[in-house]
């Protein structure tokens, strides 16, 4: 058993104060730490200072305002050392954000100077322009072919803003037209027209044909504008049945997704009439032949869709005018001038121009029901393509730019920095369209066009096995000459030869859909009649069987060529359907 302990205290502070006090000689006052005053039993010391703002408020006293309250005690709430570290962290939030924003800022920059770069290799503009009159020509011609910018439909109303800006530049002698001249005194104004062309001869070739393209930019945009209104307040652009006014009480509700509605009092005519720019082209002093001939066709086709025949058979004696202007013969040699008809006779062939009207004219003539003028034109032009010489040894065409985007990224990047570094090369003027044309590659897809048209005609006019026929033979020939171009460097060939083959193609499904009905229909009625008859029925009924048979398996074989085909053709021209119309608002 283990002894007791001797309580020994822990703290051997206690102990001593538990000692009794040694007095000295001399009384030591006690120290006011040690002294306990009395009043400690009944209130204790104040253990803070008594400041205003550690005091409890009087219920009585109003609370000073939040923002107010801050400011007062802003100083004693953040330190010195934390006011330099949030300015610290400010300060480099700041440089932070500038910086990324100007990371984004040329991010974009690049960007579209590389995009602006791109389009101007695929349409190059006059390199005598200033960079704003060159940066709206070639926005105007990307956004006239939305399959080569990404885009789906064609941004009428943006296209119509760029060339409005461009003529404006363009006919000003302060900025791109110094040296255009006024034809009479002060130039010629035709009613509902307005003023008629410059004299721009004494301006360069590549200005001359820059301002060309505007203006026929312009007319395309004001032919697809028609009945559109502008509300400039809200910069919008609608069709007028959407516009909201006294003259539309009852307006068709905007697409989804569209905030903004435009107003009638805001509104103006989104364009002028088309009229104006091709009158202008026409009056124009400076320009050649095949630029007058192209405004002249393409007024013509506009007046023939508005239903204008007889304007429309006027603007085709122009544009014949024009074209048998450049002949370095008698026209009366080459060609019938009231009918179009191309002679043929073997001693003066035809010039481009002149071959491009009579074909016009000629659809001009079947859209008005004159088939038997519209075959024989028709039949001429395809025998004066056949009888077109080749080019001479060596003979080398102009070919537009044409560039592909790739798949792969880095390659795009290769080929982005590339463009960057290789200077644009204006191309070099086309013919004025008054020689006769050579034979080409492209030539047997001009021939497929001719054959299409004569195969429909012959198929609603006369008989229907020889249209077929003709429509036959065309499809055979585009299909033919789209394999033999291959993947060309030159796109507008292949793009009219998949055109050519998709109308061939379409055009005899319908011949053979139609003679499959007409055929079971025969053959219904000769069973009907067979059932009264005793003698020579039943071979009429397999005659009629027979010729249905014959269009459902040719029928058949149509569906599998067109899926053979319809691929390559697609790839040409899949979006043709959808990128010329307009967007609804912009």
């Amino acid at each position: 058993m283990l002894p007791p302990r001797i309580p020994v205290s822990r703290s051997p502070g206690i102990a001593r104060l538990a000692r009794a006090p040694i007095h000295h000689g001399l009384r030591q006052p006690s120290r006011p730490f040690t002294h306990n005053s009395r009043l400690l039993l009944v209130s204790p010391p104040y253990t803070r200072p008594q400041l205003p703002f550690l005091s409890p408020l009087a219920s009585s006293r109003p609370l000073p305002p939040l923002s107010i309250h801050l400011r007062q005690h802003f100083a004693r709430l953040i330190s010195t050392e934390r006011r330099n570290y949030y300015r610290q962290r400010i300060s480099r939030g700041l440089r932070i954000g500038l910086s990324f924003y100007a990371i984004l800022v040329m991010f974009q920059v690049i960007k579209l100077g590389v995009y602006q770069e791109e389009i101007e290799h695929k349409w190059p503009t006059p390199p005598e322009w200033s960079w704003k009159s060159r940066w709206c020509l070639r926005s105007a011609h990307a956004q006239q072919h939305p399959e080569e910018i990404g885009k789906l439909m064609t941004d009428w109303p943006m296209v119509a803003g760029y060339t409005k800006e461009l003529l404006a530049r363009l006919e000003d002698p302060e900025f791109e037209g110094k040296g255009i001249i006024e034809q009479g005194d002060g130039g010629f104004f035709v009613e509902g027209v307005g003023k008629t062309g410059y004299d721009v001869s004494g301006k360069s070739e590549p200005w001359r044909r820059g301002y060309f393209q505007t203006l026929m930019a312009s007319a395309k945009a004001a032919e697809n504008l028609e009945g559109w209104l502008t509300d400039w307040e809200q910069r919008i652009s609608a069709p007028a049945e959407y516009v909201v006014g006294p003259s539309n009480p009852r307006p068709k509700p905007v697409p989804a997704g569209q905030k903004k509605v435009p107003r009638e009092e805001n509104c103006t005519a989104a364009s002028p009439s088309p009229e104006v720019f091709y009158m202008k082209i026409l009056t124009t002093r400076g320009f050649d032949n095949r630029q007058k001939l192209d405004a002249a066709l393409a007024y013509a086709d506009w007046l023939d869709y508005k239903g204008l025949q007889e304007t429309a058979k006027d603007m085709y004696t122009w544009a014949m005018d024009i074209a048998t202007s450049g002949l370095p013969v008698d026209a009366g040699k080459v060609v019938d001038v009231k009918t179009g008809v191309l002679k043929n006779n073997g001693k003066a062939l035809p010039s481009e121009n002149l071959i491009r009207v009579s074909t016009a004219f000629a659809v001009h003539q079947a859209r008005s029901g004159n088939l038997p003028t519209a075959l024989s034109i028709f039949t001429s032009v395809l025998k004066a393509r056949r009888s077109l010489p080749p080019p001479a040894p060596g003979t080398l065409r102009p070919i537009l730019p044409s560039f592909t985007k790739s798949n792969d990224p880095f390659r795009s990047v290769f080929d982005s920095i590339k463009l960057m570094l290789v200077p644009v090369e204006y191309p070099a003027p086309l013919s004025s369209g008054d020689e006769p044309p050579l034979r080409t590659a492209t030539s047997a897809c001009e021939e497929a066009g001719l054959m299409t048209y004569i195969g429909e005609i012959i198929y609603a006019s006369s008989s229907k096995e020889t249209g077929l026929a003709w429509t036959r033979d065309a499809v055979d020939t585009a299909e033919a000459t789209l394999l033999e171009l291959g993947d060309s460097d030159d796109r507008n060939p292949r793009h009219r030869c998949a055109e050519c083959l998709r109308v061939g193609l379409e055009n005899w499904k319908t011949m053979v859909s139609n003679l499959v009905v007409k055929a079971e229909k025969e053959e219904a009625e000769s069973m009907q009649k067979a059932k009264g008859s005793w003698f020579g029925s039943q071979k009429q009924v397999d005659a009629k069987s027979f010729d249905r048979k014959r269009w459902e398996a040719e029928k058949l074989i149509l569906d599998d060529r067109t899926r053979r085909l319809w691929p390559m053709i697609e790839g040409e021209s899949g979006l043709e359907g959808i990128a010329p119309n307009s967007s609804l608002f912009v």
